[in-house]
């Protein structure tokens, strides 16, 4: 039996002295709920203050490459009104020169704001302090809640591409990257996961994409000035090759080698690697077609509309001038033979075909001897028509016969100039931080339209590795067996086969692409 007295044995005095504060009770709950209420309202408002200040200040971006093709990028950057908050090399020479050129820049725009006293809501925001310095990509990403990053720009060797715009995706951080989109095909099916995932605005770095000659050779092919089209040779005249073995030397003392190599596996530093003939090497580059292929295959890509439905498994053969563990070759000549219909019957293949570094197209090279013509040195590529022929490279394009050229065309939508490469990233974070619904995909080279044409050029770079053939499932993303590929017997066909996993090792400890890996960067401090 309890000790503690029920109301019905409670005395009356006691039981008066209780009314007050059980009929205050509700009216001091009340307090409570409103007193809560009224903080949750003030919170509500200082988020929704926050958002607002976020959205109308400039994209603060972090630079992780600041030289070559990094400096280049920089100045777009700043040029198209970023606020760049970090940049990251492992370079201290590359580092120093661009936090050099932003403080420059960042004091011009306020002698500029000052002169003409009309300093916008962007540039008003933008600190005269120096740019956070990193040398190892990782910390920047530690600290990047401290940095309030709103987007991350990669201008990194290829090797370490896909690592850096994994961590960004990992992280809800918009990015973008420089072409090729990543080293190898499975790190491009990891990026296109991560990205769809994250829901952010991407952008891969082919900035020829953001021309008006690309915009108007796109709505002459697609309106049938030159018929229906069966081939396209794309060619660049100039090679990435031939990486030497040696000498072997010290880095340059500005340089952090270990950081450097990242993801690959340690080897002896060979004279001249850095800034740029890293290329020349395939555990480091793409060689020729990785590095020019995403810029002269765009357009067709683009102007065809070859987007990974319409692909789906691609022949792709590649010859080269020799098969090297170590080095890139010297030239490719690489063909993706399209399966295609025509009025609903399946017909000869779309044909895409790569030369490089001297090697011609036939198209080309006939058409420039009949017309007496050097087309080969003056454009790029060449499409085949039904009805003609269209060259193009990247300011200008010719039609020919010449009387073809004079012919009406249809009429057709024409494509909107873009505002720029680099600032059509920006506006989709500016659309992005406010909710606008598609932002991610608002720039026309997001990874979801991005990796397809990554994947043409990687694939043509396997198939010569792999000595001649290969087929490739651009809507599963994964190599398929066919009786006559390198290495496959005739019962093989249909069993899907990776010849990348022959020739690419596993990334370093701390350097791979899991969610655990990139977790464990992610949650340090």
């Amino acid at each position: 039996m309890s000790d503690a007295p029920s109301f019905g044995t409670l005395p009356r005095r006691a039981f008066l002295g209780l009314v007050p504060a059980i009929l205050a009770a509700p009216s001091m709950l009340g307090c409570s709920n409103h007193a809560q209420l009224r903080a949750e309202q003030e919170a509500e408002s200082a988020r929704a203050e926050r958002r607002r200040e976020r959205a109308a200040r400039a994209p603060r971006i972090a630079v992780i490459g600041c030289g070559g093709r990094g400096a280049d990028n920089l100045g777009d950057l700043l040029a198209a009104g970023a606020q760049i908050v970090a940049l990251c090399d492992v370079d201290e020479n590359a580092l120093n020169n661009a936090k050099a050129r932003v403080i420059e820049s960042r004091a011009k725009n306020k002698l500029s704001d000052a002169a003409s006293a009309t300093a916008s809501a962007e540039s008003s925001t933008e600190t005269s302090a120096a740019p956070e310095g990193f040398c190892d990509l990782r910390e920047l990403f530690a600290r990047r809640e401290e940095l309030d990053l709103d987007g991350v720009l990669v201008s990194t060797p290829d090797h370490t591409h896909a690592f850096a715009t994994a961590l960004a995706l990992r992280a809800g951080i918009p990015v973008y990257c420089e072409k090729p989109l990543t080293h190898t095909l499975a790190e491009s099916r990891r990026i296109l996961a991560l990205a769809r995932a994250a829901n952010v605005p991407t952008q891969m770095g082919t900035q020829i994409h953001a021309t008006e000659n690309y915009r108007r050779v796109v709505e002459l092919i697609q309106s049938g000035a030159i018929g229906r089209v069966t081939s396209c040779d794309c060619w660049v005249n100039k090679g990435w090759c031939c990486g030497p073995t040696g000498p072997v030397t010290n880095p340059p003392s500005s340089l952090n080698y270990e950081l450097w190599l990242g993801p690959a596996q340690d080897a002896p530093y060979i004279a001249n690697l850095h800034p740029a003939n890293w290329r020349k090497y395939w555990d480091y580059g793409t060689g020729t077609l990785g590095d020019m292929g995403c810029h002269m295959m765009d357009l067709p890509v683009w102007a065809l509309g070859l987007d990974r439905a319409r692909l789906g498994t691609v022949e792709v053969f590649a010859t080269i001038e020799r098969v090297d563990r170590v080095a890139c070759p010297e030239w490719t000549e690489a063909s993706w033979a399209i399966p295609t219909e025509f009025d609903g019957k399946p017909t000869d293949p779309l044909v895409l075909r790569w030369f490089d570094n001297g090697r011609t197209s036939p198209t080309a090279q006939e058409l420039g001897a009949k017309d007496r013509q050097d087309y080969h040195g003056r454009f790029n590529m060449v499409f085949q028509g039904t009805k003609g022929f269209l060259f193009a490279n990247y300011g200008e394009y010719l039609i020919v016969p010449a009387a073809l050229a004079s012919e009406p065309k249809p009429m057709i939508e024409r494509i909107p100039p873009s505002p720029g490469h680099h600032r059509e990233w920006l506006d989709a974070i500016r659309a992005w931080r406010v909710g606008t619904a598609g932002a991610a995909t608002l720039p026309l080279c997001a990874f979801e339209r991005a990796t397809v044409l990554n994947e043409i050029v990687l694939s043509g770079t396997v198939a010569g590795r792999a000595g001649g053939r290969v087929h490739y499932d651009f809507r599963e993303q994964q190599f398929v067996a066919f009786a006559g590929n390198p290495g496959e017997s005739a019962g093989s066909a249909g069993t899907p086969t990776d010849p990348e996993r022959l020739w690419n090792p596993e990334p370093r400890t701390g350097w791979g692409l899991s969610d655990a890996e990139l977790d464990d960067v992610l949650r340090r401090r």
